[in-house]
């Protein structure tokens, strides 16, 4: 199998689209080999850049290049706004490997490719420009793992023997000369003959027995003293520590988060707006 490293500097990208409407964005890039989530690597969050992020994020990835000159392996760049209520996706960038081989100008081990994308929105739309860089290394082997010596072969014990799934039939009774055959669980040791026979008159039926104590009458529920009903409950007394000062710093934490909260909301109704037909990004 043909490897070969990929190594990739996430530069920036330029005038993206905005889906924060109150503050700045915070944006970082998800990048994968075609969208495999154990590919990923991300960015770093560039605080408050906006619609112009900078990065300069080095990764590296190992690709195979026969699969990627058939067109099967594709770069993707997810652009993401970090939020306290779940993180927006901004555009995305898809680029097949492929087309970087073809760019490579032979000395791929020493400088990098410097490219530029447009990035594409939800609605099918772009809107903005990704810059990253790329560099190919040496290709490299990777060996085929040997076959198994026989169809079937399991894990191996230190020797070479292999070992078994399952314990071979029990051995060591006595042959059919004792009256059971080889193999079989022997007969149970004299004295134990099984289950005794039920004494006279039967077992006593199922269930719960009731019944009375010679001498002292019928036995039942003894109410307890003072009545039917439960005892009373003695209520816990509620502490007075820090009423005014917890609830203060509650209802400050409260507010905050609810004002976090519909930002969020009214930024995700403004940009579905905006999708709907109010966009004015071409």
């Amino acid at each position: 199998m043909e490897l070969r490293p990929l190594e990739l500097r996430v530069i920036s990208a330029k005038d993206i689209k905005d889906v924060n409407l109150f503050t700045k964005m915070d944006v970082y890039v998800v990048v994968s080999i075609n969208g495999d989530h154990r590919t990923a690597q991300k960015t770093p969050v560039h605080k408050e850049s906006g619609s112009n992020p900078n990065w300069n994020c080095t990764m590296k990835f190992t690709i195979d290049e026969t699969a990627a000159h058939q067109n099967h392996h594709n770069l993707v760049f997810r652009l993401k706004s970090n939020r306290v209520f779940g993180d927006k996706e901004i555009g995305s960038v898809q680029v097949p490997i492929r087309e970087l081989l073809d760019q490579e100008n032979g000395n791929g081990n020493v400088d990098h490719q410097h490219v530029s994308f447009s990035v594409m929105l939800a609605n099918g739309k772009t809107k903005g420009v990704f810059n990253f860089a790329y560099r190919f290394g040496e290709k490299f082997s990777m060996p085929a793992l040997p076959p198994p010596p026989f169809p079937g072969a399991g894990s191996y014990k230190h020797g070479g023997k292999p070992v078994m799934a399952y314990p071979p039939p029990p051995t060591g009774y006595p042959g059919p000369s004792s009256g059971h055959l080889k193999g079989t669980y022997p007969p149970p040791p004299q004295g134990m003959t099984g289950y005794p026979y039920p004494p006279p008159g039967g077992y006593p039926p199922y269930g719960y027995q009731q019944g009375t104590v010679p001498g002292y009458g019928y036995q039942g529920y003894q109410p307890p003293q003072g009545g039917y009903g439960y005892p009373q409950v003695q209520q816990p007394q509620k502490s007075k520590k820090g009423g005014m000062g917890a609830g203060l710093g509650l209802g400050l934490a409260g507010g905050l988060l609810g004002g976090m909260l519909i930002g969020d909301m009214v930024d995700d109704a403004y940009e579905a707006g905006v999708e709907d037909g109010l966009d004015y990004d071409y």
